[in-house]
């Protein structure tokens, strides 16, 4: 964010030509609970006032906007207050060269401010780069780099500066680590769980749109620096980082920060900030310089999972023109799932203040929703500007409904439009609300309206039925998958490709009614020539995993225009869950995914009766027999200790060395695929045994072993097998030296086509 007028001279300046942007990136992200909510924080920053005066806030207007947000919008969810830049008069520090405030003239430091904000229910946001090192820390002998004997002055000097009052850490010196992880470490500890890192394009190459404007540190130091950032702020501080250059399309970045901005500084703000400027692509920062194209052209890397949250910068309200502007702009951010950042003051925001308060877009903002733009074709947006279209939004919410955003950027009244058919899939009529006013719309199966200039709809479309579609296009891509349209055949606008990577990922936000069982199903091609796997699990919102990584297989197709059904079941807990099918080093061959249909309703305890005993409710193992090698006793019982469901469960135990199996043979199955559970927890309290597992076979195949890992709770073991002789044989099997405890509970099993 701008600094100083000397530093938005420089940000106006020509381009910087630097790597190309890829349409497709293969780094794995940053997991944090940011991420895993997908959608950025509502809060309020100082940015206006002090770019409109080129002088840092005081501390009385300070507390007037904090006292404002606290009364008027933190109800509406608004509930941080953040500094932003003029950040050089600061040069008042502690001993480990930390300063003590936002400005050397404030009465009081950032623990005052932290408290007080905190007491008006809220918390503090803070501007600042970890790796700046003051001009007055520099020069002061007394200062040493926290948990070290190293002086400030050996990791940074005026011969490598930002500016005249700020200097770059050398990241190759001994106490680098240590002091910019200290800096991170000392804001949390100030009760801060955001912090905004500016000007870092200017620390990796040391140039601004092609002009050398300090010491080119390059991408190795620069990631570095990102990294030991990403490793102190740990799943409590949220790293938002500002003007980097998202090379390689952003495979810097993705592994350390939470959120990226993608656009130009706001400036003046209004229509000409937000659609206008230049339009096409450049090869640094910043590659594109309005939100409208900025989300645009990063949305394959941002959703709902672990991506990238893309930031447009803040929203002055008062610079727009129209009310359809400043609808149009709350709806842009909230359909791309930008942060929500207020800096309009108590003394300019007039009559406007209303279009943050949206109960609708706060809803869709609060659940993590993230569309994406209408893709036309797999091109990257960089290449070819028609590939996107940034005035046709889609997304879905975990309950599988479909949120449209249709804007008109043009100087004139347009139709927008969108096909429930062509571009979502849904074969019938669907409810159709408009939320900005929350008015029905009935059951539709299009929707086209005519829109004045600037102006713009978002509405929510409901499929009805027990069945929910949860369209590929829409999900979150990461690891190397893309999005595509050149097989014929796909529901939609199109597929994601790329499932053939290592790494590769596409992760869904579903809702649960209860926890339990569900059945699912995906729609695939395979013309691989061969059988292909994914792994697929689900955490809960909290990163909690609800189920085990397991194995998929997809069975060939004829072409890649072919598409058929996989069923399976997984396992979810009551409400948002994430379901991730990865591509791992031990899967083969590749498929395109169309979507995955979730019906929801839970797969009931009846299919459970398939198998009898399941749980061990008999105190025994009816229905089950057991088998230990000759000149040993059983090693197994049942009792009612840390039963995972119900009274009873079975254990095998004991302190010597042993083998024991328990099996049950199940016959006059109806062919077809089942998918066989189990709820178990393995405890070692001496050597790791030589096996542990669940068996399945007898079905007609080779045997499924499923080896089970220690754990400190339950975890389900589960697998899926294709019957074609009737019968099944479900076995659990311990080979161990001795202080082995397995637990076993819930053995269940279900038909899935």
């Amino acid at each position: 964010m701008t600094m100083t007028s000397f530093t938005k001279v420089l940000l106006g300046c020509a381009s910087l030509l630097f790597m190309l942007t890829l349409g497709t990136q293969t780094t794995e992200a940053r997991e944090s609970q940011f991420t895993r909510n997908g959608t950025g924080p509502l809060y309020w920053s100082t940015y206006e006032y002090q770019y409109t005066r080129n002088a840092p806030m005081n501390e009385v207007e300070w507390k007037k906007n904090i006292d404002w947000i606290a009364s008027d919008y933190k109800t509406s969810g608004y509930d941080m207050i953040a500094s932003d830049g003029w950040i050089e008069g600061a040069q008042l520090t502690n001993e480990n060269g930390y300063i003590s405030s936002h400005n050397d003239n404030w009465q009081h430091d950032w623990a005052y401010w932290s408290s007080y904000i905190q007491n008006k229910g809220m918390k503090l946001g803070v501007y600042y780069n970890p790796l700046w090192v003051t001009r007055s820390a520099a020069a002061d002998p007394t200062k040493t780099i926290v948990g070290t004997n190293y002086k400030i002055s050996e990791i940074a000097s005026s011969a490598d500066k930002f500016n005249d009052d700020l200097y770059w850490v050398d990241v190759t010196k001994p106490g680098a680590k240590a002091y910019i992880q200290g800096y991170v470490n000392y804001f949390k500890q100030l009760g801060v769980p955001y912090l905004r890192i500016d000007f870092l394009s200017w620390y990796e190459t040391g140039t601004d749109k092609g002009k050398t404007i300090g010491v080119h540190h390059g991408s190795k130091n620069y990631q570095t620096a990102l990294k030991w950032m990403q490793e102190a702020a740990g799943d409590e501080m949220e790293l938002s980082l500002v003007m980097p250059h998202l090379n390689n399309h952003a495979a810097g970045e993705l592994p350390y920060g939470d959120m990226v901005r993608i656009n130009e500084d706001l400036a003046h703000g209004g229509w000409e900030n937000l659609s206008g400027q230049r339009q096409h692509w450049v090869n640094s920062w910043s590659q594109w310089a309005n939100p409208f194209q900025g989300f645009t052209g990063f949305s394959d890397i941002a959703g709902r999972g672990s991506n990238m949250i893309l930031d447009g910068d803040f929203i002055r309200m008062n610079t727009f023109i129209t009310d359809e502007e400043r609808q149009s702009i709350v709806q842009l951010f909230t359909m791309a799932g930008s942060p929500i950042a207020i800096t309009d003051q108590y003394s300019t925001i007039g009559n406007f203040g209303s279009f943050y308060k949206n109960k609708n877009m706060l809803e869709l903002h609060n659940q993590g929703f993230v569309g994406k733009p209408y893709y036309n074709n797999g091109h990257s947006f960089s290449s070819d500007p028609g590939a996107r279209n940034s005035e046709k939004w889609l997304g879905q919410l975990p309950d599988g409904s479909w949120v449209i955003g249709l804007f008109n950027r043009s100087d004139r009244n347009a139709t927008r439009s969108v096909n429930y058919l062509k571009d979502l899939g849904l074969t019938e009529s669907a409810n159709t609300t408009e939320l900005w006013t929350g008015a029905s719309l009935g059951k539709l199966t299009s929707y086209s309206p005519n829109l004045v200039k600037h102006a713009s709809n978002v509405v929510k479309i409901e499929p009805e039925g027990t069945k929910v579609n949860y369209a590929a296009e829409v999900a979150t891509w990461m690891g190397g998958t893309h999005f595509n349209n050149n097989y014929a055949g796909y529901q939609g606008f199109g597929f994601v490709d790329g499932l053939g990577l290592t790494g590769a990922k596409i992760v869904y936000a579903v809702q649960a009614a209860q926890e339990g069982d569900y059945a699912l199903s995906y729609r695939y091609a395979n013309a691989s020539g061969m059988n292909s796997t994914l792994h697929v699990s689900a955490i809960d919102d909290k990163g909690v995993a609800v189920q085990p990584s397991r194995t998929v297989t997809f069975g060939s197709t004829s072409a890649w225009q072919t598409w058929i059904n996989q069923n399976d079941r997984i396992h979810l807990k009551k409400g948002v869950n994430l379901i991730t099918l990865e591509r791992t080093a031990s899967d083969t061959g590749e498929i395109h995914l169309d979507g995955l249909l979730l019906d929801k309703n839970r797969l009931g305890d009846i299919d459970a009766s398939l198998i009898e005993n399941g749980g061990f409710e008999s105190d025994d193992i009816s229905g089950w027999s057991e088998w230990h090698p000759a000149g040993q006793t059983a090693k197994y019982g049942v009792d009612s200790y840390d039963a995972y469901k119900g009274k009873y469960k079975l254990y095998f135990w004991d302190t010597n060395a042993y083998k024991q199996s328990i099996h049950q043979k199940l016959t006059g199955l109806p062919n077809g695929s089942y998918t066989v559970s189990a709820w178990v927890k393995e405890t070692l309290y001496g050597n790791k045994p030589t096996t542990i597992r669940m068996e399945l076979s007898d079905y007609g195949a080779k045997t499924i072993y499923k080896n089970i890992s220690p754990a400190k709770g339950y975890q389900q073991v589960q697998a899926t097998v294709n019957v074609t002789n009737g019968s099944l044989d479900i076995g659990f099997y311990v080979d161990s030296p001795g202080f082995t405890s397995l637990q076993i509970d819930q053995v269940s099993m279900v038909k899935i086509d």
